[in-house]
């Protein structure tokens, strides 16, 4: 995370103008649109009419059905009939007719084609059949008295799938669903509600829910519910204060947009990088917006070309040229960091005026993103200037929004200060749990984290799941297929009390959801039958499997480790060969002429004398450059540490690239980096050439003389000695910019063998190739990339072997273009790992599938969870995980802390008045 308090570079600039996807523009016209209606639904899967686009009407209704529906739907409806009998087909005139333009139309889509297309009325009828496949197959196996077995268990569980799968489907928003399909899906729903077992559903929650691409692929896309509670507050004009606590992944960067559609915004977060994902979503959607980085005072505030009212015009392309920032009335986002706050806060004053040019206050909005940030610190360069904005503020809304924002009874003393200085004001708390993806917790040993492991003393327990009660951001990060085996177990075996039963708390299938299943979870440890604990702990540790298995196939070198097994006295057979016959015939002999006699002790031959146990205890997926790098799928990783030299260099040893690879690609390396330092010295030269030429055409009376490459017009204006140096000038220039080229050509390309970059093919052959990896994820880098990066000054050597490798380095470092880089390749996923330091812990908006939190970490209760929020940001569900390398950190995420720093350091810098924490108390002192 940047905190510099800096004004935007030019890359930065070229970021912001890159639009974002589709899928994303689509969720940003909903937030848009959701400021007029909370409660919109928007689906973009399409039905046939929407498909076909042709005008609805009930008689073309009618017709399609017929044309590509109708034998699907018989079917299903035969199917129906065999178990309900009184079941009434409909009925559909064949014979429908319409106009000769439409049915021409028509004629060039065949049904093949269109299911092809997965229109929805195809899905809902695909589902439809698979359950009442297997449901038929389950009525028939019952005639025979079948007993319960794995096939008639699995049965089930489809049937049961399909029509989850189906009931859920048939809640979306999807326009112009033909009605006789709905009609026959509805029929299914009611007509079998009462052969649906709710606790089997819960019972493999984690498939029908979680993993449940139908549901995944066809839902609505709404608002979140503390986004339609934060618009609906917005528009009550009196003075608020808004505190808006939700889980990170979200939305709440997003929200300012949907709020400015009735307000202006000053959006004001300490990590730049925020602020410029928010600039380019609101770019991609026309909104007008300014900036406020570094900035002394409101001359340094700088307007986006949407929001320029007045400026030049760029006489080659017709476009705009030169803004006039200091004209701010189209404003509609103003985002500054925290140095700038007071210079944005009166330029955004100064062009918010009505119609009798008084300064309206009611129509603007401070959105302060995690204003948390550096308050973990008793004493930080950012704590006066915080206190500075909170106190000299004029605008009476303010949000505050984060993931780990105290609660409302926690910041007594920043509520009664804002109420004081804006009489008549109001506070809101909004608090949202929304829970829509697991991200599991992983310890040191590869196992997944929930409070029932965490302790044999039910006391202690009880106190974990009321801690959880209690921050319930914390459901985000527990794994939902452990969860419901133990809410099967504990039910199964009547462990709990009466009140916690099933059926009580999930009365229809409405109610079923991963969030009400970790809800009950929660309840349910708090209701444990007295005396039962040790059982159900006991079973559930005995029970217990890792989610990152050991990887011990091979050892830490790479050599293969070979089971062996003794077939007869004295026969040593490797498990992974095929004996020969002639072996097998004589250890079959020998084992027969033996059999009886007392046993030897026989050696076992191995490829190498690699011990077994080669894993060291509580180092579960920490080899991520080589043995463990397969359990990384789906997405990019972050390894954050404060150690990242350490990080880094313990990646490369792991790699195991022999030293004569190593030894070349240094050589390579330090060849460029005395190519870089010649090319530097001619780069400073020629900028020297150019800015002596650029003063000379400052001072010239005529202006004339170009400080360019370029032909140089009218130079007979100009004296003997003037028109000589011009010329000798840029002849040295020439000569310069052409040494520049031929130096550049010069450097040498490195590229390391597939071998040594995590989950290339050749890697997983050589580290992985027994384990069966799906969807290991690898990076993909173009040379191109890679010689970029030799070219810079000032950069380690090991951070470019680890480039190499597909790892990039997110540190605070002088190199701004090396950051540079290495954002644009996270934005892309193009890398495999990002080592990064603890400073990244806020304001990484990357898509990350895993990450590790490094044992050299000192975090408070807040900022584990600010850094578990950089994990599962993107919109799918995939196989996310948070691995620990300390323990330790685990049990503080399930503690009640006292004396948090976040809650004193809110309580002293965001209140006008000089106050203290004494220990117990807060007290008012004296203004130094």
């Amino acid at each position: 995370m940047d905190l510099n308090q800096r004004k935007l570079n030019k890359s930065e600039w070229n970021s912001i103008e890159i639009p974002v996807s589709e899928t994303e523009q689509n969720i940003l016209q909903l937030i848009i649109k959701g400021n007029k209606d909370v409660n919109i639904k928007i689906n973009h899967n399409s039905s046939l009419f929407s498909f076909l686009k042709i005008e609805y009407s009930e008689k073309m209704e009618d017709y399609l059905y017929i044309k590509y529906l109708y034998e699907k739907c018989n079917k299903i409806q035969e199917q129906i009939k065999t178990i309900h009998k009184d079941y009434v087909t409909i009925k559909v005139d064949p014979n429908v007719k319409i106009n000769s333009a439409d049915k021409i139309r028509l004629e060039r889509n065949d049904e093949s084609k269109l299911q092809n297309k997965e229109l929805y009325e195809y899905v809902l009828l695909g589902h439809a059949d698979k359950f009442l496949y297997y449901k038929i197959k389950l009525l028939s196996k019952e005639k025979e008295k079948e007993k319960m077995d794995s096939k008639k268990k699995e049965k089930m569980k489809q049937s049961l799938y399909h029509y989850y799968t189906l009931f859920k489907l048939l809640k979306n928003n999807i326009s112009y669903v033909n009605r006789h399909v709905l009609y026959i899906c509805n029929k299914i729903i009611s007509l079998f509600e009462d052969d649906i077992d709710i606790s089997l559903i819960i019972e493999y929650a984690d498939e029908f829910i979680e993993k449940n691409k139908s549901l995944l692929q066809y839902s609505d896309l709404s608002l979140y519910e503390h986004q339609k509670e934060i618009i609906t507050i917005s528009k009550n004009p009196d003075p608020k204060l808004v505190l808006y606590m939700a889980p990170t992944g979200t939305g709440k960067t997003l929200t300012p947009i949907a709020l400015s559609e009735t307000h202006k915004i000053i959006f004001l977060c300490a990590a730049r990088h925020v602020g410029l994902a928010l600039a380019r979503a609101a770019i991609s959607i026309g909104k007008k917006i300014a900036f406020a980085f570094g900035c002394e005072s409101a001359d340094d505030i700088r307007l986006h070309y949407f929001a320029a009212k007045e400026y030049s015009k760029n006489k080659r392309t017709g476009g705009i040229g030169k803004v006039d920032n200091s004209i701010g009335d189209n404003v509609e986002i103003m985002i500054c960091d925290i140095k700038s706050y007071l210079p944005a806060m009166y330029y955004m004053l100064a062009f918010n005026k009505d119609d009798n040019d008084e300064t309206r206050l009611d129509n603007l909005i401070v959105y302060w993103d995690e204003p948390t940030i550096t308050l973990d610190y008793q004493n930080h360069e950012f704590h006066p200037i915080i206190k500075k904005n909170w106190t000299e503020n004029l605008i009476p809304n303010v949000v505050l929004s984060s993931a780990t924002l105290p609660k409302l009874h926690e910041l007594t003393e920043t509520i009664a200060d804002f109420q004081n200085r804006f009489p008549n004001s109001s506070t809101y708390n909004i608090v949202s749990h929304d829970c829509k993806k697991t991200i599991p917790i992983i310890n040191t040993e590869g196992y997944v984290v929930l409070p029932h492991y965490l302790s044999e003393n039910y006391d202690d327990v009880v106190k974990i799941a009321k801690h959880c009660e209690n921050y319930l951001t914390l459901m985000r990060y527990f794994d939902l297929k452990e969860i419901v085996e133990f809410v099967t177990f504990v039910n199964k075996n009547n462990y709990s009390n009466t009140k916690m039963k099933l059926m009580r708390h999930f009365e229809s299938l409405e109610d079923v959801n991963m969030q009400s299943i970790k809800l009950y979870y929660i309840k349910m440890l708090q209701n444990i039958i007295q005396g039962t604990w040790g059982a159900i702990y006991t079973n559930f540790k005995v029970l217990r499997r890792q989610k990152i298995e050991n990887n011990a196939t091979v050892d830490i070198s790479g050599n293969k480790i070979i089971k062996s097994q003794s077939i007869g006295p004295g026969v040593n057979i490797n498990s992974n060969k095929p004996l020969p016959g002639s072996l097998l015939a004589e250890s079959k002999l020998a084992g027969s002429k033996l059999a009886g006699s007392s046993l030897t002790r026989l050696s076992s031959e191995q490829n190498t004398s690699t011990s077994m146990n080669s894993t060291t205890k509580g180092t579960s997926g920490v080899y991520v450059t080589t043995k463990d790098a397969y359990t990384l799928t789906d997405g990019p990783t972050i390894f954050i540490t404060n150690e990242v030299e350490k990080i880094a260099k313990f990646c490369i040893q792991q790699a195991n690239i022999p030293s004569v690879v190593m030894d070349d690609i240094l050589k390579k390396i330090e060849f460029n980096n005395v190519l870089n330092e010649k090319i530097q010295a001619i780069e400073t030269e020629i900028d020297y050439i150019k800015e002596q030429s650029e003063e000379k055409v400052k001072n010239s009376s005529s202006g004339r003389i170009k400080s360019s490459t370029k032909d140089v017009k009218k130079l007979n204006k100009f004296s003997p000695d003037d028109l000589e140096d011009h010329n000798s000038k840029m002849n040295k220039f020439s000569k310069l910019d052409n040494e520049l080229k031929s130096l550049r050509s010069l450097i040498k390309s490195a590229r390391l063998n597939d071998t040594f970059v995590p989950n290339k093919h050749n890697h997983i052959k050589k580290w992985a190739e027994a384990m069966n990896p799906v969807n290991a994820f690898t990076c993909d880098i173009e040379d191109n990339i890679v010689n970029e990066i030799m070219l810079l000054n000032g950069i380690s050597d090991s951070w470019k072997v680890l480039l190499m490798m597909g790892i990039g380095v997110f540190i605070n470092h002088p190199n701004i273009q090396y950051t540079e880089i290495m954002k644009k390749m996270a934005d892309e996923q193009k890398l495999y790992m990002i080592i990064a330091s603890s400073d990244y812990i806020y304001g990484t908006n990357y898509q990350f599938c895993h990450g590790y939190l490094s044992k050299d970490l000192n975090l408070t209760q807040e900022k584990i969870i600010q850094a578990m929020g950089r994990i599962g940001r993107n919109n799918i569900q995939q196989n996310f995980t948070i691995r620990f390398r300390d323990d330790m950190q685990i049990m503080k995420l399930f503690t009640n802390e006292t004396d948090k720093p976040e809650i004193m350091n809110m309580n002293i810098l965001f209140n006008s008045n000089n106050v203290l924490w004494n220990g117990s108390v807060y007290e008012t002192v004296p203004a130094m």
